[in-house]
């Protein structure tokens, strides 16, 4: 899949946090940006997997051992 670029503007609270963050960390506000998104979508991805399993738990459910299944 394509990876386009994406512009953020900033500002208030949320501006000023990044500069001070970025200073601390002496690394760019955009290097700084890009990790912390992709922290945060890493993140999110293992919530919305959690919930999918907690969902897929269900009572006398049949467990598989990783070794049975044909992957193929």
């Amino acid at each position: 899949m394509e990876s386009p670029e994406i512009n953020i503007s900033l500002g208030g609270e949320a501006l000023k946090g990044l500069n001070r963050l970025s200073k601390v960390k002496k690394q760019s506000a955009q290097e700084l940006v890009e990790e912390l998104i992709q922290e945060a979508a890493e993140r999110e991805e293992e919530i919305a997997l959690f919930k999918l399993a907690v969902k897929r738990d269900v009572p006398n459910a049949k467990f598989i051992k990783h070794e049975d299944i044909n992957w193929d």
